[in-house]
């Protein structure tokens, strides 16, 4: 009942191209990262570089799939359409109520985060009750964003995006120039700090959290100019430059 409305019904408009598709996954799967290095680190001590390899393949072949799938079902729904093309409106209704919960539990995490940033400016909001005012006001900032409409909330990804991505090369550049030492990188790599079996498991379980959100770029395929030609390519420039 509900895809016969749907068909009948007017289509989502065909207005976003590849800096937007890739602009809003880029959000998603960089804020993820943000939060997630730390915890990792935490615990899986001296081989985070490895879990990080691990579960950065696990992103490469998760993101091709989507890849390949929204080019030969470009609608929007990502997985809950993929599931009911190769399955049944059951698996559907799983794959939809998996991904939105979450969806929930990675941007109530994201938008917690937010505060405890910005508290290095204003320490007040390092504390309770203006941390979790600071995170529900990031909420609603994005929802009325998106409410406004798509193209509007595009640009503002897109913006985002590009001061992330100027930001992050300033501080690289100036860990290069300033910081750089390679004796150093070398003499304290300590590979006695092994993590225990379930510190391991714990810390690979929380490195996929930290690449969450490729899927959102196939949620938007039906809003997409060209599926077939901006899809897979904004998955593969979101893959290039997280990894």
């Amino acid at each position: 009942m509900a895809r016969r409305k749907h068909r009948e019904g007017q289509q989502l408009k065909r207005v976003l191209g590849v800096p937007a598709l890739f602009s809003t996954a880029y959000g998603n799967v960089g804020s993820s990262i943000y939060y997630a290095l730390g915890v990792v680190a935490l615990y899986a001590l001296g081989v985070t570089p490895l879990v990080f390899l691990l579960t950065g393949l696990l992103f490469v072949t998760t993101a091709w799939s989507y890849a390949e799938a929204t080019a030969m079902v470009p609608e929007a729904g990502g997985s809950s359409s993929f599931a009911r093309r190769a399955f049944n409106e059951l698996a559907s209704f799983v794959a939809g109520w998996a991904l939105m919960l979450d969806y929930i539990v990675t941007i109530a995490i994201s938008a917690f985060f937010v505060p405890h940033y910005l508290a290095v400016f204003w320490p007040v909001l390092k504390v309770f009750p203006y941390n979790v005012l600071g995170g529900v006001a990031v909420i609603v900032a994005l929802v009325v964003l998106n409410v406004i409409g798509i193209k509007e909330a595009a640009r503002v990804n897109i913006l985002l995006a590009v001061l992330d991505l100027a930001t992050q090369v300033l501080i690289m550049v100036l860990g290069v120039v300033l910081l750089l030492q390679p004796r150093l990188l070398v003499t304290q790599v300590d590979w006695g700090a092994v993590p225990t079996w379930e510190q391991l498991i714990y810390g690979i379980s929380i490195g996929t959290i930290a690449y969450t959100g490729i899927e959102t770029i196939s949620n938007m395929a039906e809003e997409a100019a060209d599926p077939d030609r901006d899809v897979p390519r904004a998955i593969n420039l979101v893959l290039v430059t997280v990894l």
